[in-house]
């Protein structure tokens, strides 16, 4: 496999949230995520402002697992490659879901109750790193790669695969 990427995970801690427990709920997905800024819980009303919370080289590897076990590699795929630029991407995962131990992948266009958690990724070779993560056996009947013409689109809608009488719509090298 490619050299896995420099991952950078962040999430906005509201001033009406409590700091523990959306780091709880980043932790869930990336346990070695650790940062000393939390903020602490305040009586109503809270006088503080949002605050950002970032923490540098975190592992991907519960998080790659976790898309294995959801059988959600080929949105994956998409979603983790959707703002791809050079050696760089970023998205977004929904913070409820992952108190839950779950991934939800969240559009940048969209609003998430709960709250949201960043993810940047970078390293020479992305677009492969993220092919390679995200394989399946599945992929050797329907081969995807980064962009393809199966990708969902930028707006979440998804790529028809078959049509309304089950005919593929995709070409396979067969």
């Amino acid at each position: 496999m490619t050299r896995a990427p420099h991952v950078t995970v962040s999430t906005c801690v509201s001033a009406h949230e409590i700091g523990e427990r959306c780091v709880d709920a980043v932790m869930k997905i990336f346990p070695d995520f650790s940062v000393d800024n939390v903020p602490s819980a305040t009586d109503f009303p809270v006088k503080r402002d949002d605050v950002e919370i970032v923490c540098e080289g975190v592992s991907p590897d519960l998080f790659l697992e976790l898309l294995t076990e959801q059988r959600i590699l080929d949105t994956a795929l998409d979603a983790m490659s959707m703002n791809i630029q050079a050696n760089s991407t970023s998205f977004l995962i929904s913070r409820q879901a992952a108190l839950s131990g779950k991934v939800a992948f969240v559009l940048e266009t969209e609003r998430t109750v709960g709250g949201v958690i960043e993810i940047t990724l970078e390293c020479d070779d992305l677009a492969d790193w993220i092919q390679e993560a995200t394989w399946h056996s599945g992929r050797r009947e329907v081969p995807r790669e980064v962009g393809d013409e199966l990708s969902m689109r930028s707006d979440g809608a998804v790529s028809e695969w078959f049509d309304q009488k089950g005919r593929a719509t995709f070409q396979t090298e067969d």
